[in-house]
């Protein structure tokens, strides 16, 4: 009887100290800024906390889709490897492309968290991170960059809940390490205000993972899951090195 109890009191201080962590997960999609017409390359998917080494990062559900340009969408097969997914893209159509990763709704406890990511690509010609909202309920929208002296760049971003500003919440931001390291460090938080604004400074030589998340009562959301009290929107935008 003791030694079950041991066993037991075992199992539950490890599933408490591992559930924070798993909370701290979040997904994004590595797109190169920019890539040649008719040429094929590399998109790298994760679920993991950023700073994670890819040993530690997991595996989940995800999808992946393009926005075209002319909003045309297609969807991208993502192949399973033992820490992350990956893709072989070529696009054929010149201007902006915007990937949508999603992963299924997953519940932890009475919560059901819903995971999105953006990344944006250019074909056959350079242009900037900015875009119109895709529709995602929760995303991070680039709405104004200046370049500063510097060469660094700041970004002005708009947080959106179903098209709407969200206040309340933070954005992390993560710097990769190196310029193609798939390793990051979290550089800084800013608290979202009313308006849903943040501005914040980047190196163009460095990739980025910005986070955000939102909770709302399951009420407000359609297709949760029995006995879900919560919903946890959490979103990333994924900016490539420039």
């Amino acid at each position: 009887m003791k030694k079950s109890l041991v066993v037991f009191c075992a199992m539950v201080s490890f599933v408490m100290f591992w559930a924070p962590a798993a909370l701290a997960h979040c997904i994004w999609a590595e797109v190169p800024s920019r890539v040649d017409l008719n040429s094929e390359f590399t998109i790298n998917a994760y679920y993991a906390h950023p700073d994670d080494p890819l040993e530690e990062r997991d595996k989940t559900n995800l999808s992946l889709v393009v926005f075209k340009p002319g909003q045309e969408v297609e969807q991208i097969i993502l192949f399973e490897n033992p820490n992350h997914y990956d893709a072989v893209v070529e696009l054929t159509d010149t201007g902006q492309h915007i990937f949508v990763l999603e992963r299924d709704p997953n519940r932890y406890r009475l919560t059901e968290i819903r995971d999105f990511s953006k990344s944006v690509a250019w074909a056959g010609q350079a242009g900037p991170i900015l875009h119109d909202p895709v529709g995602i309920p929760l995303e991070i929208v680039p709405v104004k960059i200046k370049d500063l002296p510097d060469g660094h760049k700041e970004v002005t971003l708009h947080v959106l809940y179903n098209g709407s500003p969200v206040s309340g919440g933070e954005i992390e931001v993560f710097q990769s390490l190196e310029t193609d390291s798939i390793l990051y460090d979290e550089i800084a938080e800013y608290d979202v205000p009313a308006d849903g604004m943040v501005t914040l400074t980047i190196d163009p030589s460095r990739k980025y993972v910005l986070e955000t998340d939102h909770r709302v009562p399951a009420r407000e959301v359609s297709g949760t899951g029995l006995a879900i009290t919560e919903v946890r929107f959490r979103s990333t935008l994924f900016i490539g090195s420039m």
